[in-house]
């Protein structure tokens, strides 16, 4: 049976990608495409025949783990390859969403098999491609949950290709909590290739995707009246009222209608979590945050929520209207977490009226 995949050019797609948007693809980038052009040529090979580590030319065949900073053209990149794959049974998934339907599936009343492996076997089913973006992890829970994917993708013989901000061996850095993930980060090393996007240029900061919702959103410094009423956007205060998600009640600093209206602190200083943030998305696409303030003035919790909203709203590609009396680099000056520099990277691509 033929296992490469003849027709499947990678290389050049992104090629004729770049030529197409006038933009140069640079050394490492060309790395990782090139990686993901070997890869590509084995997608064809039977489940059992992709259990091997090796492929074509002693790549490993399990997948590809692509790291580094943000905006280097990670998720450009990946994306375009799993368009491109030649292969039927893929999925591409967003690190919260996914977590959030395993969550799901492991609790649902219905299942005759709560466990983790058959949650897994009925997301995923014969899947032979996964792409999973943004790969970080904090939390513990969420950590033992990729655990068990790394473990499943692997025995199933499913190629996975993730990008992450993170190198392998620092996922969940937390040093009472790290060395339980430790043979996850073995697994990654022995069947993945680990390849880093580095760079100097956040190719966000270019503007080349200013066209999608989330970009279309703006970033209000210092707030006032004339910035509001131009925009569109409500006041505080006027219809104010609760808004129910099951265990957990939000104060919503207006009536909810075009827009969901938040104060920072219900939204990030409360014990709100990456669930409510997925759930209020399912009800509106567009946002009004009020009130940032200096992020480095906050508890590591509080950041962290911070963090997870912006990640949420720009996967979810959500409209955001932030309002702050600090500009962007004020707000998020000296913040320790390195999850900030994603942040800030995604919130430049909004439009800011100061």
């Amino acid at each position: 049976m033929k296992q490469a995949v003849r027709g499947f050019d990678f290389r050049r797609i992104m090629d004729d990608k770049a030529q197409l948007n006038q933009f140069v693809l640079d050394e490492q980038q060309r790395q990782v495409i090139q990686s993901l052009h070997a890869l590509g040529k084995t997608l064809n090979a039977p489940k059992k025949a992709a259990k091997g580590i090796f492929g074509l030319g002693g790549k490993k065949t399990g997948g590809v783990y692509i790291w580094g900073k943000v905006g280097r053209g990670k998720s450009f990149i990946v994306d375009s390859f799993f368009a491109a794959a030649p292969v039927s049974s893929k999925m591409r998934v967003h690190f919260h969403d996914f977590l959030r339907d395993l969550h799901r599936q492991m609790n649902a009343p219905q299942a005759a098999d709560n466990t983790l492996e058959t949650a897994l076997g009925t997301l995923l089913g014969d899947c032979r491609l996964l792409c999973f973006d943004e790969l970080h992890l904090h939390d513990v829970g969420d950590a033992m949950l990729v655990k068990g994917l790394l473990a499943w993708v692997i025995s199933s013989g499913t190629v996975l290709v993730a990008t992450s901000n993170y190198p392998p061996e620092q996922l969940l850095s937390h040093p009472l909590y790290h060395a339980r993930f430790v043979p996850s980060i073995k697994l990654i090393e022995k069947h993945l290739e680990v390849v880093a996007l580095g760079g100097t240029q956040d190719y966000r900061q270019l503007g080349s995707n200013d066209l999608t919702p989330f970009c279309e959103g703006v970033f209000l410094c210092p707030g006032n009246d004339l910035q509001r009423r131009e925009c569109g956007l409500p006041q505080p205060g006027i219809g104010r009222q609760s808004l129910n998600m099951g265990s957990r009640t939000l104060e919503l600093l207006s009536a909810p209608g075009d827009f969901l209206h938040f104060s920072f602190e219900a939204l990030c200083v409360a014990p709100t979590a990456v669930m409510d943030y997925l759930a209020l998305c399912d009800r509106c696409d567009c946002w009004i945050i009020e009130g940032v303030p200096k992020l480095a003035g906050q508890s590591g919790a509080t950041q962290q929520r911070f963090i997870n909203v912006i990640d949420v709203l720009y996967e979810r590609q959500c409209r955001l209207y932030l309002f702050s009396e600090y500009g962007l680099d004020e707000m998020t000056r000296d913040v320790e977490q390195e999850d900030i520099q994603r942040t800030r990277s995604r919130l430049s691509q909004l439009k800011n009226y100061v």
